[in-house]
């Protein structure tokens, strides 16, 4: 019993050590699964992005009571963080249609689902125009029925954070 309980503890701080050192697990399927690292550097169009949904966005309160994202410290709202492209910022023009978005020139094939697997109404907050001064877009270009951007609106650019793929699995 005392090797099961040093083998645990030895687990433990080896996590604890590579979560310090800015490593995450990603095990959904919103990017591939596998080894990320949060780096200093500030997140620009193409790079993945890990950030909270903030304690202001309306839809925060959605997701917490469908559990959308879990729970987790790493939020302030008890929350898991979510991982997606930025793929636009400040000054962008952005075109809303159900089957795609268009970023300038750049069109994502994404369906806006109008129901979530349980059959309950999805808002939109997500809007045709130009992308405000410290907003971002954020989607989920690896798997099209994702949430994302389309659903919970513009994020905030300065709560971005650039994550790396380490080791990743399709």
């Amino acid at each position: 019993m005392l090797k099961l309980v040093i083998i645990f503890c030895n687990i433990l701080a080896v996590l604890m050590t590579a979560h310090c050192a800015g490593y995450r697990l990603n095990l959904t399927r919103s990017e591939p699964i596998g080894l990320y690292k949060v780096v200093s550097e500030i997140p620009k169009r193409g790079d993945l992005a890990s950030f909270c949904l903030s304690q202001e966005n309306e839809y925060k309160e959605l997701t917490a009571d469908r559990n959308y994202l879990g729970t987790s410290l790493l939020c302030p709202s008890g929350q898991k963080p979510l991982l997606k492209e930025l793929v636009g910022t400040t000054g962008d023009s952005i075109t809303v249609e159900f089957s795609s978005i268009r970023v300038n020139d750049t069109i994502f094939i994404l369906m806006s689902r109008t129901h979530d697997s349980n059959g309950r109404k999805l808002p939109h907050k997500l809007r045709s125009g130009v992308i405000p001064e410290g907003e971002a877009l954020l989607l989920s270009t690896h798997h099209k029925n994702n949430f994302d951007s389309r659903y919970f609106g513009l994020v905030d650019a300065r709560a971005l954070h650039k994550v790396i793929p380490v080791f990743t699995f399709n």
